[in-house]
């Protein structure tokens, strides 16, 4: 059996209330193998986005990770140092959130976005910086990149700063890319486009995706696997045509029963033998 790129075991997160904690993510464990869609589903609320934060060691204030084991390829990412994770974050891992437009500094260039997270990891220069900045941009499907660089974020669209986020987290040849929730602020069409986006990145690069959604039709498009969350735990994890074709636990159907027009897309396999989805 090969190693899993990303494995979680038993994680627990809590939030601090005066002297008690408050479990918020219970016994959590998933596996990802690479160049895996995985899908985390689950009503908002249920514990998805602290799940991802807490795999990026980036609980906000007030919650802290509990219990469990984290490993990227076989490495342990228990007690790694602050510079170390500063190292992990954007290189090995990288996460595209849900909003772009609070994801990106307004008052910032586009080119000073790319040129910044390419730089904290001293891969490259300013000037190469730039080269590779037009280089992403264009392989996420934008076109004038050399002029994208010179804009601000408030000119753009949300569908093209998704795109951009995007762009950036591949500069960086991650290995594993946590998606949370990367469709929520966009119109029909541009949500569309970055699920097509977010599946030909695997497709060419060998990504290994965490995709973080409420949406049913979302997970649907794109997973491989799929685990669903209700209250913090995962009630129920399987491969995605086992899982919509017949769900075990009622809370899942339920979640099924809500969105009836879901009808998961054919996936045809690769010569690799990683599924991909039939145009």
């Amino acid at each position: 059996m090969k190693q899993p790129l990303l494995a979680v075991e038993n994680l627990e997160v809590a939030v601090r209330k005066q002297d008690r904690l408050l479990p918020i993510v219970r016994k959590l464990t998933f596996q990802i193998a690479k160049g895996e869609i995985f899908g985390l589903v689950g009503e908002s609320g249920c514990g998805k986005t602290m799940t991802c934060m807490a795999i990026l060691n980036l609980l906000p204030a007030g919650m802290i990770r509990t219990g469990g084991q984290i490993h990227l390829a076989g490495k342990s990412l228990d007690n790694l140092t602050s510079g170390q994770w500063r190292e992990l974050r954007g290189d090995r891992m990288a996460l595209i959130m849900q909003n772009p437009m609070s994801a990106l500094d307004a008052i910032r260039t586009i080119g000073d976005h790319f040129v910044e997270t390419l730089l904290a990891h001293g891969k490259t220069d300013i000037r190469a910086a730039r080269i590779m900045a037009e280089e992403y941009l264009t392989r996420v499907g934008l076109p004038d990149a050399g002029l994208l660089l010179s804009q601000y974020p408030f000119e753009l669209s949300g569908g093209m700063l998704q795109r951009i986020t995007v762009a950036i987290a591949l500069a960086q040849q991650p290995d594993l890319i946590i998606a949370d929730e990367p469709t929520t602020a966009l119109d029909a069409t541009s949500q569309v486009q970055i699920l097509d986006l977010l599946a030909e990145v695997r497709r060419e690069f060998g990504t290994s995706i965490l995709l973080i959604s409420h949406d049913l039709g979302v997970i649907a498009r794109l997973a491989d696997s799929v685990a669903v969350m209700q209250g913090g735990q995962i009630v129920e994890q399987a491969p995605a045509a086992e899982l919509f074709a017949r769900p075990r636990h009622a809370y899942t159907e339920l979640l099924l029963n809500a969105r009836r027009s879901i009808n998961l897309p054919h996936k045809r396999r690769g010569a690799d033998g990683s599924s991909t989805n039939a145009s």
